[in-house]
């Protein structure tokens, strides 16, 4: 046999010496066998993916991959490639499984020698079957991609087959025709021409060539160019091409030739060898030369060389097998006389059949006129792409077909998405929003809306829209004309910062509104330069008028009692001219003749770091006034009502002991104490302990020693390391001490060593007493709360009241060596 019909077959069995026989005794039944072994289904496809091979043979029963696994690993990449199972466990569920996998053939091993003569005509009749299939797949391809209508019929003179090509021709889909009879595509005319002539003759020549007519699907008929064929299995093979094709053509080219002599573009033609053999009127207009100057002449004759050698590599392309059909390029032509010309050249080649190359055309268009206009343009437009990218806001701009004309960076950051301002121009502008949609909220109005803007094309401003990602936009739609037709212009603003200010500024407006009407805060401004006065609803409804009235500075201080008239005056007066905050508590006389204390306060309001007014608040305070006035009558009473008699008690106690020794005056001793205590207490909560008046600098350490001596600690110390000042209410901070320096004292015993030091932002304050337990640390600062007989339950109610009026914070957590330590945070230090 021939190398043609050699057969490489691929042998995959794990026994090495099984594999060597079968390969030995393949050889001897047809010596075109090359058999190459493989002992596992992994090097079996490392053969196949690097050798080319005509079947495989493989065993069933292999370690880590059986022989239907390996069969379905081989049809991923070889879906035809003949595969025979020659196994030597022959059962249906194998053979089953082995056919629904896509074997071809499946053998089982016999101890007989004749076994191979059948492996060696399964494997022959499998690959000739596979070869015989490859060929007819490449015939088919070949048939089509073939431009020339191919058709096969059968012995039945019916459509086995038609390429697209063919039943385009006849209007047709190769479905369509494929099972019906020649007659389809023959007038009833003609059927006898077919059946009495050429039938005939191919039947006796075994070919026929020349013209019919042929009948399309619309009942239109065309002249045929036709050519049938017989095959060896009686089949016709006809090939047709339409002439009514041609002879158009011809016609176009006659109508061509005339349109070519009236076009206004000058058009050239060169011949094979790069010579002009033909140039128009509008040709020789543009040059400046005779046409028997230019034909049969060097195109170098109008171009430069460099120019010359760019339009034969740009043919060059043309005539490559995967180039265009047509360049266009810009070039200068040289005319006669005169400066250089920028045109643009349109390129083609003249067509041709086979290798032949005929020559190339071209139109030529003077774009002298379009140059300075694109420079013109090319300038406002760096011009106006400046603004844009410089602008605040996204800005895009289609045009009437939707393809972006501009667009700048502002629009990506807008959208929160990575836009290139360059490499979008020209992208289909419903394409990017179907891209871009998923950033809205709402992506399918955001389309909806964009198609009613183009349908309507009016102005459109100040559209909000709400991204995923919680910001707010707002779009601008505007509508204009360019001269090339309508275009749209689409500004986005991101406006979040804006509408959360003015959602925060309208929240704080009307928490304002309800904080003056609850806590009877008003708000007035005193314009310096047109000594204009400004009051908020408050403060109208504290001095009792009504919203009519025209407040004044004169009327205003008209208010104020006569005590307190000059008072108000002067403050004001050391905000205007020294700069100096003012904060009073005076009385008014209001519209009613009801006298209202009121406090007042006033700051520099400036512009330009010059003052030109006061603006401050304005509360009415008798509410706290009276009840601080009752509360000093309270303290009065408890300071002379109850101290008296608790002295009298005293005083008899002393005199009672010094004239017996009982074991009962100290109860009474410690009782008079505890009263005494209590009254002190209760006088220091008497006084209005949620307010800090004024605040000094006040010196730690100094005022830690100093309480220590008002404290009975009597084997106790107080242990100071704490080296601040802060900003207090030094007879308010001096209670804070106290008060814990005595808790210490009530809890940890007359030996109880108190520290005070420093913390971050403030200090502390532990004993090394007893300490408080974790699930009463919240409770210590209730009132009446108390661990020791002796405390009062006031104490640390009194500590955290004092903290709270000065904005600090206070907590209780473990000493250091197991106490109670308080730290008091959020301090403000003088030196800090």
């Amino acid at each position: 046999m021939n190398s043609e019909a050699s057969i490489h077959v691929l042998h995959v069995d794990d026994e090495p010496d099984f594999a060597e026989l079968t390969a030995e005794f393949l050889k001897r039944e047809d010596d075109n066998f090359t058999v190459t072994t493989a002992t596992s289904a992994s090097e079996g496809l490392e053969h196949l993916s690097c050798g080319d091979f005509d079947c495989i043979v493989s065993d069933y029963d292999m370690p880590s991959q059986n022989g239907i696994e390996f069969l379905k690993s081989v049809r991923e990449n070889s879906p035809d490639l003949p595969f025979v199972l020659f196994t030597g466990k022959g059962s249906e569920e194998i053979a089953g499984e082995a056919i629904s996998a896509g074997v071809t053939d499946y053998l089982q091993k016999k101890r007989v020698a004749d076994q191979y003569t059948v492996l060696a005509n399964r494997l022959r009749n499998a690959v000739e079957r596979y070869r015989a299939e490859k060929e007819r797949k490449r015939q088919r391809k070949a048939i089509e991609t073939a431009q020339e209508g191919i058709s096969i019929l059968n012995e039945n003179d019916e459509y086995i087959y038609v390429n697209q090509a063919y039943a385009d021709i006849y209007g047709y889909d190769p479905d369509e025709m494929e099972g019906e009879h020649w007659e389809l595509v023959y007038p009833d005319s003609d059927t006898a021409i077919v059946r009495d002539v050429i039938l005939p003759t191919v039947a006796e020549d075994g070919y026929w060539s020349g013209e019919t007519t042929g009948l399309r699907a619309d009942e239109t008929t065309f002249v045929e160019d036709h050519t049938v064929a017989q095959t060896d299995a009686s089949e016709l093979v006809c090939s047709v091409r339409d002439r009514s094709v041609e002879q158009e053509q011809e016609m176009a080219l006659t109508q061509f030739r005339t349109l070519v002599e009236t076009l206004n573009d000058p058009v050239y033609v060169l011949d094979e060898t790069g010579h002009f053999e033909y140039v128009n009127d509008a040709f020789i207009e543009l040059v400046g030369y005779e046409r028997e100057e230019i034909i049969g002449a060097s195109p170098t004759l109008i171009k430069s060389s460099e120019v010359v050698d760019r339009s034969k590599n740009h043919l060059g392309r043309i005539l490559s097998s995967d180039g265009p059909d047509s360049i266009q390029f810009e070039i200068e032509i040289l005319p006669n006389q005169g400066e250089p010309i920028p045109c643009e050249d349109h390129m083609g080649v003249l067509p041709y059949e086979g290798e032949s190359f005929e020559g190339s055309v071209g139109i030529l268009r003077d774009i002298s006129e379009r140059k300075e206009r694109k420079q013109e343009l090319e300038q406002t437009n760096t011009v106006l792409r400046t603004i844009v990218e410089n602008l605040p806001m996204g800005v895009l701009v289609e045009d009437a077909e939707r393809d972006v004309l501009m667009a700048n960076g502002q629009l990506g950051e807008t959208l929160g998405v990575p836009i290139d301002s360059e490499e979008v121009i020209g992208r289909d502008c419903a394409t990017a929003a179907e891209e871009f949609k998923s950033r809205f909220t709402d992506p399918e109005a955001f389309i909806e809306v964009i198609s009613e803007r183009l349908e309507h094309r009016e102005l459109v401003q100040n559209e909000e829209l709400q991204l995923t990602d919680g910001r707010v936009v707002e779009r601008d739609y505007v509508p204009y004309t360019l001269p090339e037709g309508e275009a749209n212009i689409w500004l986005y603003r991101d406006v979040t910062t804006r509408k959360q200010q003015n959602q925060e500024l309208e929240q704080a407006n009307e928490f304002l509104s309800q904080t003056q009407t609850v806590a009877d805060v008003g708000g007035w401004e005193l314009d310096r330069r047109t000594e204009s006065l400004r009051w908020t609803d408050e403060v109208y409804q504290i001095h009792g008028v009504n919203m009519d009235f025209e407040p004044t500075v004169e009327n205003t201080v008209e208010f104020y009692h006569p005590e307190d008239q000059t008072t108000i005056q002067d403050a004001v007066e050391r905000v205007l001219t020294d700069g100096e905050p003012c904060d009073l508590e005076l009385r008014i006389v209001t519209a009613d003749d009801e006298v209202r204390w009121v406090r007042t306060r006033g700051e520099p309001w400036r512009e330009d770091g010059k003052i030109v007014g006061v603006r401050g608040t304005f509360q009415d305070i008798t509410q706290r006034i009276e009840r601080q006035q009752r509360l000093e009558e309270f303290a009065s009473v408890v300071s002379h009502d109850l101290r008296n008699p608790l002295n009298v008690a005293t005083g008899h106690l002393d005199l009672v002991a010094d004239e017996c020794d009982n074991d009962h005056l100290d109860s009474v001793r410690r009782a008079l104490e505890r009263m005494e205590a209590l009254i002190e207490d209760l006088l220091i909560l008497a006084r209005d302990n949620k307010e800090v008046s004024d605040t000094q600098p006040v010196d730690l350490a100094t005022i830690a020693d100093r309480c220590q001596e008002n404290v009975q600690m009597e084997q106790g110390r107080v242990i100071t390391t704490v080296d601040r000042t802060v900003w207090a209410d030094s007879s308010r901070l001096k209670q804070v001490f106290e008060n814990l320096f005595r808790n210490a004292v009530e809890h940890g015993g007359p030996e109880v060593t108190v520290t005070v030091g420093e913390l971050t932002d403030g200090f502390y304050v532990e004993d090394d007493g007893a300490g408080i337990p974790t699930d009463e640390r919240n409770a210590v600062f209730e009132l009446g709360y108390s661990q020791s007989a002796n405390g009062t339950g006031f104490g640390l109610n009194i500590v955290k009241q004092i903290v709270d009026a000065h904005d600090w914070q206070i907590r209780v957590t473990d000493g250091t060596d197991g106490g109670a330590r308080f730290e008091i945070t959020n301090v403000n230090f003088v030196n800090k």
